[in-house]
């Protein structure tokens, strides 16, 4: 990447040579780069700076490790200190997490073991860093006893005495011991035996054995952090990425250990970013919580899935795109600049007219990396010709083919309710969104919207003649039918033909509103009865 900016020479660039060489993904960019093209969201930027522990739900594509490497620099400008942790690469052995002949409590204490390790190394590296002050005698060696916790195994041994005849055997005993050895790795062993005869009938043996079990003592931890977090002036930022890449059944234990040992600590902030119909942060055993509880433990508030949709948000969506769009191709620049000085240029530059970046901005449905892979693809149809609408529409179906629809071979009730959407809401109700009541729970909807397929136009709406009945608005996503545009099958509204919805406010009916409102209600029993 550097060799080919150095290899551009001090001519500026035009936006068109450098579309292709935009950066899919967060994290294939530089932290200072990851910096550089990330767009400010008024409406969540003082959330985001906001001291308190929250988690951030959003998407594959929607600019979670973006938001979290802003916070993490925001962080280091105000002089705190920021650990940044992708919970992929947590551990040296992934795979152990999701083995199922390991019990689940060894999964999820080795899964804790390895996050602690992980913000012991950030912490260190903070400590390392001549930039940072985050230094001190006394803070080293709150760092050596964080480190200890991370060594600390507990020994789980039984120890078996048994007495016998020459013929029968009286009695078997068995006592629990443990103990605490720090430094000690968990595939060691320990056995030991003793034998005692009494005459020459009656014997007694001995035999203690036990196995090395990974043990984490949250209070030791917590403490370890409090004294860290008390030697420094600043605050400290544990910022977790990819917390849906972890097997959902080991989730709720690392929320709990956060619950326990992390939150408690005034001067340390946690942000996770997270999936939402893929995290699971609480399970109960018998009225007994393991987890944290969303809102009351820890807040969250902020969903990108929520923004820049254009159907429901067309004039923030398009100037945000525009910003990401002109941040981006400033970056691969290089020291030479961009010919196109300002967003507007841009568009100007790239596309055949303002109407043809809508449609680019409409086909993403609000996610990031869907505009980038888009708009790539159209660039490549187009040439060295300004991008034109026919080329924006058949990238987006080529996206949608080679992205998203691919990923329903392995869920067939999501393809075939799919496809019965499609029938029901675009092709017969001319509409692009549709009603489901606000408590409807179905595994092949979450799938859908999961992959980008379906997308939350409105939390909660309610119909004026029925005002106690909460519906949730999902639209369909542009790929899904991009090809019946400008044809008889084309919708020509969002709930309604002829219906469009404005930026702000309630969504706006027909004056006969519960009929209305109960044509676009999707029933899901009728779709079950169908596939009968």
């Amino acid at each position: 990447m550097e060799f080919i900016r150095q290899m551009r020479g001090s001519k500026p660039a035009n936006a068109s040579s450098l579309l292709q060489q935009i950066s899919k993904r967060a994290e294939d960019l530089t932290p200072d780069e990851q910096s550089k093209s990330f767009v400010v969201i008024d409406q969540i930027d003082g959330a985001l700076k906001n001291r308190g522990s929250q988690i951030i739900f959003g998407r594959r594509g929607t600019g979670k490790t973006h938001i979290l490497s802003y916070v993490a620099g925001v962080a280091r400008g105000n002089g705190d200190v920021s650990c940044l942790i992708d919970l992929r690469t947590l551990g040296s052995n992934n795979s152990i997490y999701s083995d199922h002949t390991i019990e689940p409590s060894v999964r999820a204490t080795r899964l804790i073991r390895d996050l602690l390790d992980a913000i012991y190394n950030k912490l260190l590296e903070n400590y390392n860093d001549s930039q940072i002050k985050f230094k001190g005698r006394e803070l080293h060696k709150a760092l050596d006893n964080l480190s200890a916790c991370v060594k600390t195994v507990n020994v789980s041994e039984f120890q078996e005495i048994r007495q016998k005849t020459s013929n029968t055997e009286l009695a078997s005993i068995k006592t629990n011991l443990s103990m605490n050895v720090r430094g000690v790795d968990s595939s060691l062993g320990a056995a030991g035996g003793g034998k005692l005869e009494r005459g020459d009938q009656l014997e007694t043996e001995m035999i203690v054995r036990g196995n090395p079990r990974l043990s984490i003592n949250m209070g030791d931890a917590s403490k370890s952090l409090r004294d860290i977090s008390e030697k420094y002036n600043g605050r400290i930022w544990i910022l977790l990425d990819e917390w849906s890449s972890l097997p959902e059944l080991l989730q709720p234990y690392l929320a709990d250990f956060i619950r326990r040992a992390l939150l408690p600590v005034q001067k340390i902030t946690v942000q996770i970013a997270a999936i939402e119909f893929r995290s699971s942060f609480r399970i109960d055993f018998d009225q007994q919580r393991v987890g944290f509880e969303l809102g009351s433990d820890i807040s969250a508030s902020i969903n990108l899935d929520d923004f820049f949709l254009y159907d429901t948000n067309r004039k923030d969506s398009i100037i945000f795109f525009q910003n990401l769009l002109f941040r981006h191709l400033l970056i691969f620049s290089g020291k030479a600049g961009l010919a196109e000085k300002s967003e507007v240029a841009v568009v100007n530059a790239v596309f055949s007219q303002d109407r043809v970046f809508a449609e680019l901005v409409r086909a993403s449905e609000g996610v990031p990396r869907d505009f980038i892979n888009i708009l790539q693809m159209a660039a490549m149809r187009s040439g060295k010709a300004k991008i034109a609408m026919n080329e924006i529409r058949a990238a987006a179906k080529d996206w949608f083919e080679r992205d998203k629809q691919r990923n329903l071979d392995d869920n067939s009730r999501a393809k075939y309710l799919l496809n019965w959407i499609r029938d029901r809401v675009i092709e017969d109700k001319k509409a692009r969104a549709f009603l489901l009541g606000a408590d409807v729970k179905d595994s092949a909807i979450d799938f859908l919207f999961d992959e980008r397929m379906l997308h939350i136009a409105r939390r909660s709406y309610s119909s004026k003649n029925n005002p106690g009945i909460r519906y949730r608005v999902w639209q369909v996503d542009y790929g899904c039918y991009v090809d019946l545009i400008n044809t008889a099958k084309a919708p020509t509204g969002f709930l309604f033909p002829e219906m469009e919805i404005s930026d702000v406010g309630d969504i706006e009916v027909p004056e006969d509103d519960l009929r209305a409102v109960r044509r676009a209600i999707l029933d899901l029993a009728d779709f079950d009865r169908s596939l009968k």
